[in-house]
């Protein structure tokens, strides 16, 4: 299905900056080439600019905006000095082409992939351009799923955080429970990245949760959720990635993140049941996205390690009119184009 997005004039074009698009199948690019590609349709000149790294190859088709590339350090995962390297090489990569290419009364968009991208917006008002910063995940919380710092270091973490998202035009928040609530942000959730197509009957019996089992997600919280369904007699799949999948008990089904499209669609048709796992730990550092493709199949879809905002955003999200967020987005920063023309 095709947003309606209100024409747009030629002279003044949307950056998307994005550190992951395709063919890697990471979830900001792929949100990001969704926008790009409505933008377009609406009339909007968009320069939807990546880098070179890799977070998950797919098999997907490429978006219909041409991609530009900027050449970075490129880390290894799983590796926080080599990824800390390459996420401050990518920042210096994507300052260089704002001052290159983006011109005065230009938009430019900047995802929170890499975390680093935070401080673009100094670059932007150089040029005399407005910056959008689109918050998928609020990094002084999500790190914790790594590294739990001291409350004081944190508190700071966090205050130098929103300090330089309030120094941002607009922020847009991906989810309700995101940590910053300054007067410049605004709430327009994620939607599901798939076309699921018609739906197909479900194998009874059967749960999946697909993609990343990362430091974002809690174990022990998603094992015990696992186990009550096991003890129900259901057959549970973890089709994804991450260091989460190495710690799964031998009666959970594992796999590799499904790379073909129509491998993923007939995976979230067959299952009778979705799985979506948060961390109690930091309710208020990201909301899975994977909830979204899960939502569209109208299945059950059970949650794990929820609690305080994150609790609060899935009960919004349910409520959500999942059809809209896209056109939405994409009317926003639209308008955002078209008063500057």
């Amino acid at each position: 299905m095709r947003p309606e997005v209100s024409p747009g004039p030629r002279g003044v074009v949307v950056h998307i900056l994005s550190q992951y698009l395709w063919p890697d199948d990471a979830p900001t690019g792929i949100y990001a080439e969704q926008v790009a590609d409505a933008l377009a349709l609406g009339g909007i000149t968009v320069r939807l600019v990546g880098g070179t790294g890799t977070y998950r190859l797919g098999e997907r088709p490429a978006p219909a905006t041409s991609i530009e590339r900027v050449a970075h350090r490129e880390g290894k995962r799983g590796n926080l000095l080599s990824t800390a390297l390459e996420y401050e090489s990518v920042r210096r990569a994507f300052a260089s082409e704002i001052m290159r290419s983006v011109a005065p009364g230009d938009v430019v968009v900047v995802t929170s992939a890499p975390p680093t991208t935070i401080g673009l917006i100094r670059q932007i008002r150089k040029k005399g351009a407005r910056g959008v910063y689109w918050l998928q995940d609020f990094y002084p919380e999500l790190i914790r799923g790594v590294v739990d710092f001291p409350l004081v270091l944190r508190r700071r973490f966090s205050a130098t955080w929103r300090a330089r998202l309030a120094e941002w035009d607009h922020v847009v928040k991906a989810a309700g429970n995101l940590g910053y609530h300054g007067a410049n942000a605004r709430v327009i959730r994620n939607w599901p990245t798939l076309d699921l197509g018609e739906s197909r009957p479900f194998r009874p019996g059967t749960a999946l949760y697909s993609g990343n089992l990362g430091w974002g997600h809690h174990l022990p919280s998603f094992l015990a959720l696992c186990e009550k369904l096991a003890h129900g007699g259901f057959e549970i799949t973890v089709q994804g990635d991450g260091p989460g999948l190495l710690r799964l008990p031998d009666w959970i089904r594992t796999g590799p993140p499904l790379k073909r499209p129509g491998d993923l669609i007939r995976a979230y048709w067959d299952a009778e049941v979705h799985l979506v796992a948060g961390h109690p730990a930091i309710p208020d550092a990201v909301f899975p996205s994977k909830f979204w493709n899960a939502r569209a199949t109208g299945r059950t879809v059970l949650f794990s390690g929820l609690a305080g905002e994150m609790e609060e955003e899935r009960l919004a999200a349910e409520a959500a009119d999942y059809r809209r967020h896209l056109p939405d987005l994409a009317n926003f920063i639209g308008g955002l184009a078209r008063g500057a023309a």
